[in-house]
């Protein structure tokens, strides 16, 4: 593993996995974000945290989109100790994260695990 790499058990890889955490997890407005929290599918609490991200062309470029994934990536992977375990988080990008700087994407993370149900019990 890469030591400062997002390994392949904390990411969503399959579509059906984006589509039940979409229409079965809860919904979170962010500023520049659209967020479903979901249970793992296996529902095992003790499981890693998962990310999956979804930028559209309506957001802009492939270097603007592939710019927000590497921000999403970076700051989950920096700040994926305060989410419980056993989720599966889809961060969904709405059309101002264009203008998004990487300390609003880690706002955004933060505020989101300070929701309840979301952030780890310390």
């Amino acid at each position: 593993m890469k030591p400062e790499g997002l390994p392949r058990p904390f990411r969503l890889a399959k579509r059906s996995e984006f589509l039940r955490a979409q229409t079965g997890g809860a919904k979170h407005h962010m500023r520049y974000f659209l967020v479903f929290v979901a249970a793992t599918a296996s529902g095992d609490a003790r499981r890693p945290t998962r990310l999956g991200i979804t930028v559209t062309r309506k957001v802009g470029g492939a270097v603007v989109r592939n710019r927000i994934k590497r921000y999403v990536r970076e700051a989950f992977r920096r700040m994926r100790r305060l989410f419980r375990q056993g989720l599966d988080l889809v961060w969904i990008a709405k059309r101002n994260a264009a203008e998004a700087e990487y300390h609003h994407v880690v706002m955004d993370m933060v505020a989101l695990a300070r929701r309840p149900g979301v952030g780890a019990e310390t």
